[in-house]
Parts: structure tokens; C-alpha cells; sequence
């Protein structure tokens, strides 16, 4: 018998809220997005999770929270993940796509820029923030997003379609066709408005 009495009870209490934060994370990659939030509340809640680690608990159920639509309560958690880890680029990434939802662009493009500074080569980031320009009615910035994206990531046709419709707005239209044209080359089976 190996025993250690005293503690036989905090490892069991420990190991709990962190199960219940790898289920969290085990819905939420299955996209049962109300068993994620339900099991990452619960294993927060326990107060049992690492304080080192307790950002990306914050970040999943976030994302669990935007992807039910609760963008507000989304953005909640973010702002507390980033509360406890400033660079943790994934969850103001994320941050900037639940005030994108609520059309908060210039928080959106703040966010996305934040980002960025982590990577100013993300892809993501970039045709993001060009989005989030495009609805503010601010071509020529969404333009310059979409080309960054597009020099960094030249196969992703989204990036392509994005930039296509933006040249549509500005009205060149033999530009969009390339793009759209090149949309169709990377993915045939994608929609452009070619189609």
C-alpha cells in the first residue's frame, strides 16, 4: 500500500475539473458546441483547472459560446483569456470574428490587427480584416488585405473569390474574372459569380 492519505482526495478533485475540461474540448472538436459550453462551465467552475492553462479553457468556451450565436457572452470570455495571456493570438483572432458577427467592425479590425502582430503572415487574419473593410465600404483597404492573404496563402480560393468580388466593386471587372477564374482552378467545384 502505497497511500498518501491527506492527498488521496486533491488529485481525484484536480483530475475532475480537468476531465471535464478535456470533455469540453472533445464536444467542442465535435461541434457539440452545448455539451462544450455545459462541461468547460462546469470544469471553470470547479476552480480545480491549472492557472497556467485557464486562458484556453476561457478561449474554447468562447468559441463554444459564438458558435451558438451568444457572440456577446463570446466576446466575454475572450477579453478574459487575453486578460490572463495579452498574446494569445488565437483568441483575439477569434475575439474579432464575434464583433464581426455583431458588425462591430472597428473592433473587429482592431482585433484582427492585434493578431496579425503575432503572425503578419496569417492568412486568415488578413482576409478577415480585408472582410471587415469591405463592409465598412473601404475597397481599397479590403483590396490590400485580400492581396496580402493571397501572397500568403496563393492556394486558398476564398481568398481569390473575396478579392474578385471586391474588384467587381470597384468596378474591374477583367480583374474579377481573373481572380474568379482562379478560383475555379483551385477548386472547380466552387460557386463564383461567374457561374
Amino acid at each position: 500500500m502505497l497511500g498518501f492519505p491527506a492527498m488521496s482526495g486533491a488529485p481525484a478533485a484536480w483530475a475532475g475539473g480537468l476531465e471535464q475540461a478535456k470533455a469540453g474540448l472533445t464536444a467542442l472538436a465535435g461541434q457539440d458546441y452545448h455539451t462544450a459550453l455545459t462541461q468547460l462551465t462546469e470544469a471553470m467552475d470547479s476552480n480545480e483547472l491549472p492557472g497556467e492553462q485557464v486562458h484556453l479553457f476561457l478561449a474554447a468556451r468562447g468559441y463554444a459560446k459564438a458558435a451558438l450565436g451568444d457572440y456577446n457572452a463570446a466576446i466575454e470570455d475572450y477579453t478574459k483569456a487575453l486578460e490572463k495571456d495579452a498574446g494569445y493570438a488565437q483568441a483575439v483572432f477569434n475575439r474579432g470574428n464575434a464583433y464581426f458577427s455583431l458588425r462591430h467592425y472597428d473592433l473587429a479590425i482592431s482585433d484582427y490587427s492585434k493578431a496579425l502582430e503575432a503572425d503578419v503572415k496569417d492568412a486568415k487574419a488578413l482576409n478577415n480584416r480585408g472582410a471587415a473593410w469591405f463592409k465598412k465600404g473601404n475597397l481599397q483597404s479590403a483590396m490590400a488585405n485580400y492581396s496580402m492573404a493571397i501572397a500568403a496563402a496563393p492556394d486558398d480560393p476564398d481568398l481569390y473569390l473575396n478579392r474578385g468580388k471586391t474588384y467587381e466593386a470597384l468596378g474591374e471587372p477583367d480583374k474579377a474574372r481573373e481572380d474568379f477564374l482562379q478560383v475555379k482552378k483551385l477548386d472547380p467545384s466552387a460557386k463564383t459569380p461567374l457561374d
